[in-house]
């Protein structure tokens, strides 16, 4: 896909006369095409059912469960959303809900052997679509490792 040359960063052009890309735009550019991608790779094997929605509850669930709550902070959403999603993830049989070990109030969301097998084929597919970027990434004049990158950054963020 060609696009039209614009600035890369705001400060080449301080002006409003031309559409100035930001890092921001192209991160959530790229992230928008990868998460397609691994949707349709997901379609592809057999997951027909695990729209992008999902993805954040998959991204932080741990082995043995995850109390709602937590899984919520981590994903940056909201308690009610990611209940909504742990609903229909249920109805599809990809989690259950059962008591916290620790704490018989409170309920851990947890991968059911569907959930599990659809993670598995999930981490395979992503580990493809990150090598196939990171070539496009290095053909386009990267040097160095962004995922490293990208995690000390955030580190340092928090």
């Amino acid at each position: 896909m060609a696009y039209e040359r614009t600035p890369l960063r705001p400060e080449e052009n301080p002006s409003a006369e031309e559409r100035v890309v930001t890092l921001i735009s192209l991160l959530r550019r790229t992230n928008h095409r990868m998460v397609d991608e691994i949707t349709e790779r997901l379609e592809e094997s057999g997951f027909p059912d695990s729209p992008p929605s999902f993805h954040p509850i998959f991204e932080n669930i741990d082995p043995e469960g995850t109390r709602l709550t937590v899984l919520a902070s981590r994903a940056g959403l909201t308690h009610q959303s990611v209940g909504e999603v742990v609903v229909e993830l249920e109805r599809r049989g990809y989690v259950e809900r059962i008591p916290d070990p620790s704490d018989g109030r409170a309920r851990l969301v947890r991968l059911t052997d569907d959930g599990r097998a659809l993670v598995r084929a999930a981490i395979q597919h992503i580990g493809a679509i990150e090598q196939e970027w990171t070539s496009r990434w290095r053909s386009a004049g990267l040097e160095g490792d962004l995922r490293f990158a990208l995690a000390a950054a955030l580190r340092d963020a928090d």
